[in-house]
Order: C-alpha cells, then structure tokens, then sequence
C-alpha cells in the first residue's frame, strides 16, 4: 500500500489488523450501545474493550468496496498504523456485515474490506490534543447525504492505554494496523451507497477525508 504523511509517500505492507470495539471511555454509554445490539440479536461480548483479529489484505484505500447482498454498514473510526517502526494515525471504515453481525461479530467484520484513508498524520504531532480530534461521518439516503455520526477522540480510549491493553493481550505485531473504536449513530443503520468521514484537527485546521461507495456483487443465489 502507498500512503501519504506530510506529500510524502510510504511504502507499507500491514502485517496485522485489529478492530478495537467498545473502547468508550464512558462506560454507561457502552453498556447501552451493547443492550441496543442486544435487540438486534446482536450478542454482548465476553469483555470489554473487546478485539477482533482480521486479515491484513482487507486494508485498501480505493473508493470502492464489493459486497453480497446489501447487508453492511460502514463506522467511522481513527486507525493507528505501524508503518516501518514508526506510528501514523489515519481514518478508516470498519464496514461490518450485519445480517452476520448477529452470528458472529468477527465473521461479519472479516467477510467486508476496510476502507483507509491513504493520508496519514504523524501520531506524535497530534497526540497530545487527541481528545480534541474531531471525527464526523455521512451516508447516502434517499439520494441525499445526512449526518451520521459525530464527535470527537477524546470519548474513546486513549492510544496510549487502547495499546496497553493490545500488548497485554498479546495482539500487537509489527506493521499493525488498529482501528480504535466508532461513534454512536444518528439513527439507525443504513446500508450501501455512498460512505463519507473527515477527521479534523481543530488546533491546525487539518483534516482527512475517506470516501467510498459500495457497489453490490450479483448474487448467485438470487439468479
């Protein structure tokens, strides 16, 4: 993968990837986003934060992913990468399959590709205003584009602990990549079309955009 920091480019292969979930800092509100999943038939997780070990070839930063069926969703997420011993932090997509969601939550984030930005920040140039990064998302309805999450770093867990917890539990690897946690909804799940997110530091007026649209496969077994 070719990335970008700063106009130059980073030539990177990622090793690892790990999706980091119900990583809240309020922990009420975790407990509420799991009992909404709960209605769902999503299943509570055995522990909190919890982490999914994923395929590294599912990190791509084209504008457009392939899916079976219209049954995923994207969520707006900071994403750490280990790229040549140094740290960078860019945006990404957990795209998640929620039909499979409510049979196994890695099986339906391991069948959707992972949408990244392919501009990345420093992590040292902007780890000590991380809380007041800002993160927003918008999706495609009914032709037009709503807001769909919005908030800032500051409601998950810090780098510095969400990687504690990654090293004592023995996922971390060189050329890792981890995505830190999403934002709650405005509303419920939509599905499809067009995917956009900025992530915003408000101190430079920096920001990055990932955008994607997910185009739907032809289903064999709807032939």
């Amino acid at each position: 993968m070719e990335l970008i920091c700063n106009g130059a480019a980073l030539q990177w292969t990622p090793k690892r990837l790990v999706i980091a979930g119900y990583t809240g800092k309020n922990q009420e509100a975790v407990k509420k986003h799991i009992d909404e999943l709960k209605e769902l038939g999503i299943p509570a997780p055995p522990r909190v934060p919890m982490l999914f070990d994923l395929s590294p070839h599912l990190l791509e930063t084209a504008s457009e992913i392939t899916v079976v069926r219209n049954d995923g969703s994207g969520e707006a997420e900071a994403v750490l990468l280990d790229v040549n011993g140094k740290w960078y932090v860019g945006l990404g997509s957990d795209h998640t399959d929620r039909v499979l969601e409510a049979v196994s939550i890695q099986k339906s984030k391991e069948v959707c590709a992972k949408p990244v930005s392919k501009e990345v920040w420093a992590l040292d140039n902007i780890l000590e205003r991380w809380d007041d990064i800002e993160v927003r998302s918008w999706v495609e309805k009914d032709g037009k584009e709503q807001l769909y999450q919005s908030g800032t770093l500051g409601e998950f867990l810090h780098p510095n602990e969400l990687m504690r917890i990654v090293r004592e539990r023995r996922y971390d690897a060189a050329g890792m990549a981890l995505y830190c946690g999403t934002l709650p909804l405005h509303g419920d799940f939509v599905y499809g079309g067009t995917f956009r997110a900025e992530m915003t530091d408000r101190a430079t007026g920096r920001r990055i955009e990932l955008k994607y649209r997910t185009k739907l496969l032809k289903d064999a077994e709807e032939e």
